[in-house]
């Protein structure tokens, strides 16, 4: 199992919502229901080898993509302190072939960002009583 690998099962890894669960690489795809899948992947948005957003993709398995959208980390946990420099956006990096969080988050940061972004995926779920997908990492 690869970093990527390992920060999907960290983030999402215990919600009941992403059924089915598959993870290859920078992505994981799970189902939804039985018509609606979703595709999480690590993405960069500006400088390579520079993974700051997951780039999510709901999938009807007969028509194709439903919706997409982009989350960036820095808008769900905020920018990172460096000290004697500007404030950098959190990021996964290669350095010298080993992948990284440039600064290290916390659990509570990977809560935040699988709670963002599950509760967009959860607008996608059938309407119970049942479905509160809040992860608890």
């Amino acid at each position: 199992m690869n970093f990527f690998e390992k920060e999907l099962r960290n983030l999402f890894g215990s919600s009941p919502m992403l059924r089915s669960a598959h993870y290859c690489g920078r992505t994981c795809l799970a189902k939804l229901d039985e018509e609606l899948r979703v595709k999480l992947q690590f993405t960069t948005t500006g400088y390579a080898d520079h993974y700051d957003a997951i780039k999510l993709a709901v999938i009807n398995r007969t028509d194709g993509v439903v919706d997409q959208q982009l989350f960036r980390f820095s808008d769900i946990i905020g920018q990172q302190a460096v000290r004697g420099r500007d404030p950098i956006n959190p990021h996964i990096w290669d350095y010298n072939g080993r992948l990284e969080w440039y600064r290290p988050i916390s659990q509570e940061q990977r809560s935040q960002i699988a709670n963002t972004i599950l509760d967009y995926v959860g607008m996608y779920q059938e309407e119970t009583e049942e479905n509160d997908f809040t992860m608890k990492l």
